[in-house]
């Protein structure tokens, strides 16, 4: 029988999803009515545009762990491993040993993004702790210029990187929260970067309905300080202005020539750049039991996204996870993000073709995963393929260790 606190919390999750859209639209995901830039409005912006590329730290938006990713993003509410430092710190609760986890992801154009993590319960499992760092290498690039296309025959380098500490408490039997407190470093351009310090946080409460467990939780991703860019690289010299007109032109001393001008050297200055926003997003997710058996367990899930740097996005997945032993289980996965911040038309808005992949099957993905118990330490090996639309496709590889 659905106990009555239970009944309100699912019909409260409901309302609050069905609300998002329509206050997601009055806050202008349809126009995208920002930039990223602080100072700058939009303009000649196509409709349902996306504002990539114009948020610092973009790296922090890559996905990490390959049993989320499989399942098309939607593991907000149903996290429960290492992965969480992730997807949702609160669903570092739910560890009952510790973790450490390894992925790294063959990304676009190239990039190689990799992140390591640990956690481990304490306190008779009531607290969760742990740590991670996260590292993208951007391999070496030719400078181009406007009158040089092809290359200037000069390189750059480029990296990524964060560094951060998790904490999930288990408020009761029912409800878990999380925080994750990181430091974000961005180098571009060969010694322009910036520094900025960020937060994610997160709650999953469960419950039963219909005699199968049920998930509802809310995250945040990337809470925190603007990044404004700074180096050596910035630094210009500033020759003496041009002392004609009426300005004498004179140069001697002060004490014997009253119109002498003193000459002045060359100076040395730093470009200002613009403050960029993180990308920030908040999810609102819900998880469901499908089925449940000594052997198998059906779950399916579902988030909405609202992200500071593109339109409102959809996740959905699913998971069959199969018993063969008591030591021996495998996964199949299966999931899409819906992202409406791409054109799928076959021209873009001043008539020329879109030349690469098609759109059709963007943000879908699958993968699977065996997981093998020995002597009480348990090794998770993970695979996940996601469609990139016109970028390809990623593939992502994932360890984790319970000891």
């Amino acid at each position: 029988m659905l106990r009555k606190s239970s009944l309100n919390l699912i019909l409260t999750a409901c309302l609050a999803l069905s609300l998002l859209p329509a206050s997601g639209r009055a806050q202008g995901v349809s126009r995208q009515e920002y930039s990223g830039l602080d100072k700058y409005p939009t303009q000649n912006i196509p409709d349902h545009s996306s504002f990539v590329g114009v948020r610092a730290a973009e790296f922090l938006a890559i996905p990490v762990g390959s049993r989320g990713i499989a399942m098309g993003g939607a593991l907000t509410a149903v996290t429960d491993d290492i992965s969480s430092i992730w997807w949702n710190p609160a669903g570092l609760g739910f560890l009952g040993k510790r973790e450490v986890m390894l992925s790294v992801i063959d990304y676009t154009l190239d990039l190689t993004y990799s992140c390591a993590a640990f956690a481990a319960p304490i306190a008779d499992g009531r607290i969760v702790v742990g740590g991670f760092v996260g590292y993208l290498n951007v391999p070496e690039m030719e400078i181009t210029t406007v009158s040089n296309p092809e290359g200037t025959g000069n390189f750059f380098s480029a990296y990524d990187f964060q560094l951060g500490g998790s904490f999930a408490y288990n408020l009761s039997d029912r409800f878990t929260a999380g925080l994750n407190v990181k430091y974000i470093h961005q180098d571009v351009f060969s010694n322009i970067g910036g520094d900025a310090f960020a937060i994610d946080a997160g709650a999953i409460y469960h419950t039963e309905f219909m005699e199968r467990e049920v998930k509802f939780a809310f995250s945040i991703q990337n809470l925190g300080t603007n990044i404004t860019m700074d180096g050596p690289n910035l630094l210009r010299e500033v020759g003496a202005e041009d002392r004609g007109g009426v300005v004498p032109d004179g140069y001697g001393d002060y004490t014997s020539d009253p119109y002498s001008v003193a000459r002045r050297g060359t100076r040395q200055m730093y470009y200002r750049t613009h403050t960029y926003r993180l990308p920030t997003a908040v999810k609102i997710a819900l998880g469901y039991n499908l089925y449940s058996s000594e052997h198998v367990n059906w779950l399916a899930a579902g988030e909405i996204w609202r992200n500071s740097n593109i339109p409102l996005s959809y996740s959905t997945g699913t998971e069959l996870n199969y018993l063969f032993s008591s030591a021996t289980s495998a996964a199949l996965r299966m999931g899409w993000q819906v992202q409406t911040d791409e054109f799928d038309e076959g021209k873009d808005q001043y008539g020329y073709d879109y030349y690469l992949d098609d759109t059709a099957w963007r943000g879908f993905s699958f993968g699977g995963g065996v997981k093998r118990d020995f002597s009480g330490r348990a090794i998770d090996i993970s695979y996940a393929y996601r469609n990139m639309g016109r970028l390809s496709s990623n593939h992502y590889f994932t360890v984790k260790c319970g000891f």
